[in-house]
């Protein structure tokens, strides 16, 4: 007999090889960061058009969005007897976790945060939509945001603990993730949940991801072992970052960017703006500095050139038969 997994894995064969296929070009979008920061208007796009793949595709059609839940059902198993089948049942959710879970030790919780989650890509289109309308953007002063950032943490060991006396309970609670009503159920719920999910995407309209940065504790659950990332040079610094340059902090909108210079790697949702800029020789301070001083040694080595050519016409009309007098020797 069939095993079920098995099963649905075949019915949903299509959905499957149109998500390996979004994987595989994030492969190479992340891989290749370096090259596609240096283009703005390709990075721009390609961003733009995964956000609209992710939303529809991997949100509304596959249902495939992450959830805090899943973490805790993950370790309550583990608690009380692990078995492959119960998560093999949604094989898109078991593609996209091991996907992040690849990601999570080679980049950090940024690129399914960034990339990959469908509520993270509808804030982001409703916010491309807002500026378009000239919307204001509000933002917190620091030590709000710092206070704020913790909010998703404290949240995140909340459901743990629920979680430990009843894994019900914790789903019940869990429902300050508008995942449910807005991407599985499409806002077809009760109106409380709806009215809650617009606030939030409200919101991210003038403060870029605003339930990402303060709220969301599956993107603080993925924070604690992205912390154990591999590899840290992904995204370049200069040794002038933060001293005294502080353009890349200024643009950072998800605020990871410390004022020292150091990107947060807990709050980044690698958009690669900040690559953009390392980049660009027209905002990079650093680069400009290079080049001007670049600019002025090559002005310095004309003028020479031309003093020198100067001097040497002033000779030959001085001394147009080519003798030479005494205050040449």
């Amino acid at each position: 007999e069939e095993q079920a997994w098995v099963a649905i894995s075949k019915n949903r064969q299509f959905d499957i090889a149109v998500l390996v296929g979004g994987l595989i070009l994030l492969s190479f979008v992340l891989v290749f960061q370096d090259w596609l920061a240096r283009d703005p208007t390709l990075l721009t796009y390609v961003r733009n058009g995964f956000h609209v793949y992710t939303l529809f595709f991997i949100g509304w059609w596959g249902l495939a969005q992450l959830s805090v839940i899943n973490v805790l059902t993950f370790v309550n198993s583990v608690m009380h007897g692990f078995r492959w089948e119960n998560f093999l049942l949604d094989p898109m959710l078991f593609i996209l976790w091991g996907f992040v879970a690849v990601t999570l030790l080679l980049w950090g919780r940024g690129v399914y945060c960034g990339w990959l989650c469908p509520f993270g890509a509808l804030q982001e289109l409703i916010l491309i939509a807002s500026r378009k309308l000239k919307l204001p953007e509000i933002e917190f002063s620091d030590a709000v945001h710092e206070r704020l950032v913790a909010l998703k943490y404290i949240i995140l060991i909340l459901l743990f603990g629920i979680s430990l006396q009843s894994l019900t309970e914790a789903a019940w609670y869990a429902e300050v993730e508008p995942f449910k009503t807005v991407i599985s159920l499409r806002f077809q719920r009760e109106w409380n949940y709806v009215l809650y999910a617009l606030i939030l995407i409200g919101v991210a309209a003038v403060n870029r991801k605003f339930y990402c940065k303060y709220l969301c504790p599956l993107g603080a659950a993925l924070a604690i072992p992205g912390r154990f990332r591999l590899f840290e040079w992904w995204l370049r610094r200069r040794k002038e970052c933060g001293k005294p340059c502080q353009v890349c902090a200024n643009h950072c909108s998800v605020r990871a960017i410390r004022s020292t210079g150091e990107i947060n790697a807990n709050e980044c949702h690698y958009c690669l703006d900040c690559q953009v800029i390392y980049y660009n020789g027209q905002v990079c301070l650093p680069l400009i500095d290079r080049r001007k001083r670049r600019e002025q040694q090559l002005k310095r080595g004309q003028e020479a050139r031309t003093k020198d050519h100067e001097n040497k016409v002033v000779v030959a009309e001085g001394n147009p038969d080519g003798m030479i007098t005494p205050n040449q020797h």
